[in-house]
């Protein structure tokens, strides 16, 4: 057996699927965990991290693409928490440049769900352009919104991790990398990163296509206009530029320990008021449905919620009700489980451009809720 790592006896079965991912070759590099109570249950890893045949390890970290959202929107619990955000205030409060082109209306609420009509960038971008920071936000601040505010639903693919960092940059002086750092990850040595430091650059996992192809890349995500501009460049997400840099929205790095540990604190903030990241009345209030029906980018009914979590719907997500998390483009997610007060996770370099569920994960997640009950 290739795959290493956790799993109490209980889930072997678990350990054996994810074994079976590399030899029915699925897979070629992944992680899955469940953390419950801060306890490691299942952590295991597989594979290889690039194509020198390096082995994935217990500090292997990937490109998480939009499971990286649900990391910083962890962060804007914290400030919740800490009463230093208002997502009923207008964007503009905080950011009194982005008050131009009829965007006065738009608040933080209407951009954490995705409402706020500013899901894509007008202007023609190449990837070098998205870790330029001052470019991006001076075209945000000089961009009209396709709709009104609360009108539509259309997942802000790229825009999203920029207009939320930059209210993360305004209001605590720190870049969202940095934030993380500071008030989540850094008490329990979590490896998730906006912006790769010198250290970690050699635990880097490098993306692929190798199964899919990149064929089936563009056909399933080039429909979109949230998505095709930038086009996906596989080779510059694995740069060391893009790696250092922070593009919040989808790239975001880290490992299966890392998202599951940070789903771990909300689920057992939400479960008995643990306070690891914000109290649980007001992450049950910023955790209510909003209005989003159909996301009309993705083209499928989201269930977003005022903190841009994604409400549970199907398997995704395991079983009860109360469960939220985010996905990623690829393959990655990450979920808490009130209920059971557990954080899950799988993250992959081998990946899936379907913008469905992955069901390398929902495999594992389906048989993780078997075993539990």
């Amino acid at each position: 057996m290739m795959v290493q790592g956790i799993c109490e006896e209980k889930f072997s079965e678990i350990k054996n699927i994810f074994n079976s991912f590399f030899e029915k070759n699925q897979e070629t590099g992944a992680g899955f965990s469940v953390i419950q109570n801060q306890k490691k249950i299942i952590s295991i890893y597989g594979g290889v991290k690039n194509s020198k045949n390096e082995a994935w390890d217990q500090n292997t970290i990937v490109n998480t693409f939009s499971a990286s959202k649900g990391i910083y929107e962890a962060c804007v619990a914290k400030l919740l928490n800490e009463n230093l955000i208002d997502i009923e205030k207008p964007v503009s409060y905080y950011w009194p440049n982005f008050n131009k082109k009829n965007k006065s209306r738009i608040l933080v609420k209407h951009v954490l769900s995705h409402q706020s009509g500013i899901y894509r960038f007008k202007t023609r971008l190449k990837n070098q352009d998205l870790i330029d920071w001052g470019k991006i936000i001076f075209i945000l601040e000089n961009q009209e919104p396709d709709h009104l505010p609360g009108a539509f639903t259309y997942y802000h693919a790229k825009t999203h991790g920029y207009l939320i960092g930059n209210l993360i940059k305004i209001i605590t002086n720190l870049s969202v990398g940095k934030y993380l750092k500071k008030e989540i990850t850094s008490k329990n040595n979590i490896k998730f990163y906006f912006g790769i430091n010198h250290e970690e650059i050699s635990n880097c996992a490098d993306l692929s296509l190798n199964i899919y192809g990149p064929e089936n890349a563009a056909k399933n995500i080039y429909n979109y206009d949230a998505f095709n501009n930038p086009s996906h460049d596989i080779n510059y997400y694995n740069s060391l530029e893009w790696r250092k840099s922070e593009v919040p929205s989808m790239g975001g790095q880290g490992n299966s320990d890392a998202i599951a540990s940070v789903y771990d604190y909300l689920a057992n903030d939400f479960n008995n008021n643990s306070q690891n990241i914000i109290k649980q009345n007001l992450l049950q209030k910023y955790l209510s449905e909003t209005n989003s029906g159909k996301d009309l980018s993705l083209n499928l009914p989201i269930r977003w919620t005022g903190l841009g979590f994604i409400l549970r719907s199907g398997w995704m997500f395991g079983k009860n009700k109360l469960a939220f998390g985010h996905n990623g483009w690829g393959g990655s997610l990450g979920f808490a489980d009130p209920i059971n007060r557990m954080g899950v996770s799988y993250v992959t370099k081998e990946l899936n451009p379907s913008m469905g569920a992955d069901q390398r994960s929902i495999i594992l997640i389906r048989k993780l809720y078997e075993l539990i009950n």
